[in-house]
């Protein structure tokens, strides 16, 4: 699968709702409302239990009194045993949730510290089915973990949730885990009549309860981990569209935005939706809840979220609705197994980002999006510290996530990174998977081991600072020229040496050739023999690899100069009246300074000659031998030795 067609991150026209340029390095999560009331929250979840049953279907609804802001509700969970003797049950729900009653197969309860401990009215055996009810009232959690929140839009109610990552808790009873999606949920809203309440699946009825409210159903009929169940709720301008997939079936687009803000430009980014499915469905497989729909409500956070069939707005630049697109296959479909693996969510969200602009511009889009994703990333991906929000989705696991699956289609190859990624969400679709699931179907894939790759990757820290030099002798009898690399590996202690492939570019005298050699070591040589001389050589010119800006050689490193001598960075570079060519040299240095065009015609020579040790230049003002002043163009600027080495840069000219 060849899938480079890729962006340049677009500026997004002024409007209501969209800055000048989106940015494009932060968090789609709105961290600072995530802070407070977290370790609480961390704690239950971090309890252990819980894998003595499956849940298989939730039936809740949700009652909203917004003057009050508190909800009543009551929740069916269907259910089987996977022990021989199961008799309790717990369920994930806040402390400050009311339990009323249990009823069906639950006969007493328990709820302390964030728990409730429900009693069966029996003993359940393997595989036996129970179904366990609870009614419950109050406030939601609402100050800094905002699960749940009433707030206004422009005057008008507006309740909605973001769950991720321990948060669905905080509003309803359930199992709050990742690894025991349910098959199914239901969804009843009773609000006041004026509004619309949105979730997850398709709406099955609308009801007007002739009391001044309506009760809002949906059914969502796909598995679903509960921090992926949502509300939104208040007034709505909507409309919708139909999506068709290349074997003819189609399906619902629908899209609610606030009235106030259902401006042209802002309608239409969110109509761009079916062009980014096309995409994604090229490149990961059809849509995976396509018997229901896609669907994007605005709500009261900033950021988004990637809520199952139904992403909540918050941001809604073209970056933000593609990357909430792109979790529908990697979030949703294929599930983190626990959030120290959350990169398996958003690393592969946000590379998607890359992949939909290199789709819409072209391959060097998609170099440049990546770019706009390269920092300095020094820490883990994997998540030590699930007890603070800020741990689990500091930006590393979204930036460098996104840099460990290009790095891994450069290694791997389109074909096999693409095929990896088809069986990847084949064997864990509608389930759960770790960084060493992914790891293995990658392995299977490729059919090599890496170890390697993962453990200083995700698992390492830091990224590998080059220095590297390269010559070349004369051509020989046959044509052939002889190219020596040497690569250094610098980075500070601590860090690790990385094994990498690294891309070769060699150009000169009308030639252009890449090779890939595989670096491993902390100092390592290796040879290269061409059918031409080349003028200039690129050191990993695509930016493949995630690593410190290359070094030049400097004279307080004499021993990495090849035959005592490097060509330093010219100045001013482009330039116009003339240019500074500045080189280092050892003693006793004989040799030439050369200045080719791109056909590799030698257009501007000089001899070298110092007795003494240190750095020297050369001014040229960009005329040739014959006295003409050259064109505007790209030159190269080249050192070479009496020992028939070479060291080159590019320069340019512009008039």
């Amino acid at each position: 699968m060849k899938l480079f067609n890729i962006l340049f991150i677009i500026l997004i026209s002024i409007t209501a709702w969209s800055q000048e340029a989106e940015q494009t390095n932060i968090p789609c999560k709105p961290l600072a409302k995530m802070a407070s009331h977290y370790d609480q929250l961390a704690k239950a979840s971090l309890r252990v239990g819980g894998g003595d049953w499956d849940v298989h279907y939730y039936d809740l609804n949700i009652d909203i009194d917004i003057a009050t802001e508190i909800i009543h509700g009551t929740v069916e969970v269907h259910l089987t045993s996977d022990i021989s003797s199961l008799e309790n049950i717990q369920l994930d729900l806040s402390d400050l949730l009311t339990v009323d009653s249990v009823y069906l197969g639950g006969v007493d309860f328990n709820h302390a510290s964030n728990i409730l401990n429900i009693t069966l009215d029996g003993s359940y055996g393997i595989d036996d089915p129970a179904v366990v009810g609870v009614a419950y009232h109050g406030h939601p959690l609402e100050s800094g973990f905002q699960a749940f929140e009433f707030g206004t839009q422009n005057g008008i109610p507006m309740i909605s949730t973001l769950s991720e990552p321990y948060g669905a808790r905080t509003w309803w009873p359930c199992k709050d885990v990742p690894t025991d999606k349910a098959d199914s949920v239901r969804i009843g809203i009773t609000v006041d009549d004026a509004l619309t309440a949105v979730s997850n699946g398709l709406l099955i009825s609308e009801i007007d309860n002739l009391d001044g409210t309506k009760t809002w159903d949906w059914k969502h009929k796909y598995p679903i981990a509960t921090y992926l169940v949502s509300l939104a709720i208040t007034e709505y301008e909507y409309w919708d569209d139909t999506f068709y997939f290349a074997d003819g079936d189609s399906m619902l687009l629908e899209y609610w935005m606030y009235p106030n803000y259902a401006i042209e430009s802002n309608i239409a980014r969110w109509n761009l939706t079916g062009d980014m499915i096309e995409i994604f469905n090229a490149a990961y497989g059809d849509y995976p809840f396509s018997n229901e729909k896609y669907g994007m409500a605005q709500f009261g956070w900033g950021g988004a979220m990637e809520h199952q069939t139904c992403s909540s707005m918050g941001n809604s630049g073209e970056n933000t609705i593609a990357h909430e697109l792109a979790h529908q296959w990697w979030g949703d479909l294929v599930t983190c197994s626990d959030f120290h693996h959350i990169w398996i969510n958003e690393g592969f969200a946000t590379y998607s980002e890359a992949i939909y602009w290199g789709a819409k511009n072209g391959e060097d889009a998609y170099h440049t999006h990546m770019a706009y994703k390269d920092r300095d990333y020094y820490g883990s991906i994997y998540r030590n510290n699930l007890s603070d929000v800020w741990e689990i989705f500091d930006y590393i696991v979204y930036g460098k996530g996104a840099w460990v699956l290009h790095m891994l289609r450069h290694v791997m190859g389109d074909d096999t990174f693409f095929e990896t990624l088809a069986q990847y969400r084949d064997t864990y679709q509608f389930s759960h998977a770790s960084t060493e699931d992914f790891q293995a179907v990658a392995e299977a894939v490729w059919g090599q081991d890496m170890e390697w790759f993962f453990n200083q990757w995700i698992y390492g820290s830091g990224k590998p600072d080059y220095r590297w030099w390269w010559s070349a002798t004369q051509q020989n009898d046959f044509g052939a020229t002889e190219i020596r690399i040497h690569i250094d590996q610098i980075q500070e202690k601590g860090i690790p040496i990385f094994k990498m492939p690294i891309d070769l570019r060699f150009e000169g005298n009308g030639f252009d050739t890449t090779m890939v050699i595989w670096d491993s070591l902390k100092s390592q040589d290796f040879t290269i023999n061409l059918d031409f001389p080349p003028n200039t050589v690129a050191f990993d010119e695509q930016i493949w690899i995630h690593k410190l800006a290359l070094q030049v050689v400097g004279l307080d490193d004499p021993e990495y100069l090849p035959e005592a001598f490097h060509l330093l960075e010219a100045f001013p570079n482009p330039f116009n009246r003339g240019i500074t060519i500045p080189y280092a040299v050892s003693s006793h240095f004989e040799g030439e300074l050369s200045i080719f065009d791109l056909k590799g015609a030698q257009v501007h020579s000089c001899r070298l000659s110092h007795s003494e040790s240190g750095q020297y230049s050369v001014r040229w003002n960009g005329i040739d031998d014959h006295g003409q002043p050259l064109p505007s163009s790209i030159y190269i600027a080249q050192i070479n030795s009496r020992g028939n080495q070479a060291v080159t840069q590019k320069i340019s000219l512009i008039k």
